[in-house]
């Protein structure tokens, strides 16, 4: 993306708020994708009540840098600023979001320091050519992660040369064939399959892929982080009071959920998903050394459904699940009464053992000695992985390897049961 005002590319920081947002080195202003604003101001709905009037002015270029839309410069509780209409997101000039976060402070101020958001994005764009040449090398898991990638790329490889000697196999066997009969839903059926045989094949690769890397990272005391992808288990605590499971009121320090709602289109009913969501709040993870300090934006989440709730024939639901999805905004009654409505929620209890996999980052401001639960935190790091699991990390392994196991061996398996149907049926010899 470049910036609105001198068409810099701008830097991606990684914040402990969770985004990692998109800096103009020049110090013209950041980007914040749509919804990202609430992790910087206490009191979220105070924004979210205020309606944002016209301003005079623009940037010297109107053109959103993400979607190419137009920018249109409003004013927020007496902060100039350009919003995108197409996506939602916000260009905030230098010092808007300071402002931001002091106008619609609340009971205890999220504090965070915009200037060295410019100072890391200023810094980091000078040593962007450095940088991409010496990355691999300067990684602390560098060997580990070339390594893998090595793998990848010649299972890759030989996956597409396998499938070279497949094809030309098979054209070779049907040269002599024709078929003796037209296309009908039983073959629609065995192409289908065929095809789902190939995607489950790829998917075996992928997942092997992040099982070679959750092997290749050892698990690090808590004490001992660095910079950079970081293996650690430990026992969760909230960071302050613990959140509640938006379905079951249980105190958890993460929950996910998921709302599906039964509908009904001609002869045919489906569940269809209508709302999924994560909680954002970091929380810490604390072992025998230390704790530190887990930003769950971005994670991918390893959890069994702690609890399924679904409304029965008579459209009832239990009063802590109607309340839970009236505050998700998602109503409850359609036009001909209650909605058929199937509830799932994920949570990790306080005090339940954590696995997590990410990158650990410098908070700002942190001394250069101080202890892990000061200095560093786990979050995102762009393509490398991040996941969250209440499993072992050999529970995990074992699942993953089970995976594996199940796609690659029965991916062309499927495939090749499929088309020796469909030659089978529909093929006859010349």
């Amino acid at each position: 993306m470049h910036c609105p005002n001198c068409q810099s590319d701008l830097i991606e920081i990684p914040t402990l708020e969770g985004p990692q947002l998109d800096v103009c080195p020049g110090e013209h202003g950041l980007w914040l994708d749509g919804g990202e604003i609430t992790l910087f101001v206490d009191n979220y709905r105070a924004l979210a009540t205020q309606e944002p009037t016209g301003g005079a002015g623009a940037a010297q270029s109107t053109t959103c840098p993400k979607c190419g839309g137009l920018l249109k410069q409003e004013s927020v509780l007496a902060t100039a600023l350009f919003s995108c209409r197409a996506c939602h997101g916000w260009w905030l000039p230098k010092g808007s979001l300071t402002q931001l976060n002091f106008t619609a402070r609340g009971a205890a101020q999220i504090r965070f320091d915009e200037a060295d958001f410019y100072r890391r994005a200023e810094k980091r764009a000078s040593q962007t050519p450095r940088t991409e040449a010496g990355r691999a090398g300067r990684s602390r898991h560098g060997p580990l992660t070339q390594q893998v990638w090595y793998w990848t790329l010649f299972l890759s490889a030989a996956l597409v040369f396998a499938g070279f000697i497949l094809i030309a196999g098979f054209r070779k066997m049907v040269a002599p064939w024709q078929w003796s009969a037209p296309p009908d839903t039983t073959w629609v059926f065995l192409a289908v399959g065929t095809l789902v045989g190939i995607g489950l094949s790829a998917y075996g690769f992928v997942v092997n892929n992040r099982m070679r890397l959750i092997e290749s990272i050892p698990t690090s005391p808590i004490r001992s982080l660095a910079v950079g992808l970081v293996e650690v288990s430990g026992r969760a605590q909230p960071e302050r009071a613990p959140l509640r499971a938006p379905f079951s009121g249980m105190p958890c320090v993460l929950f996910s959920y998921t709302v599906e709602e039964r509908r009904t289109s001609g002869k045919e009913t489906r569940w269809e998903k209508i709302a999924e969501g994560t909680s954002q709040e970091p929380f810490y993870v604390q072992d025998a050394t230390d704790r530190v300090l887990v930003v769950p934006f971005g994670a991918q989440l390893i959890l069994p459904d702690n609890r399924a709730i679904r409304s029965n024939w008579s459209g009832s639901l239990p009063e802590e699940a109607i309340r839970g999805l009236l505050q998700l905004g998602i109503a409850v009654n359609g036009w001909f009464g209650d909605k058929t409505i199937r509830c799932r929620e994920a949570f990790i209890l306080p005090d339940e053992f954590v696995y997590v996999m990410g990158t650990a980052h410098e908070q700002l401001g942190a001394a250069e000695r101080a202890e892990n639960s000061a200095r560093l935190y786990i979050g995102s790091g762009g393509e490398n992985g991040f996941i969250i699991s209440d499993r072992s990390e050999q529970e995990l392994l074992r699942s993953l390897q089970w995976q594996v196991w199940v796609s690659i061996g029965g991916g062309p398996a499927l495939t090749l049961l499929c088309l020796l149907l469909m030659f089978k049926l529909y093929g006859t010899v010349q």
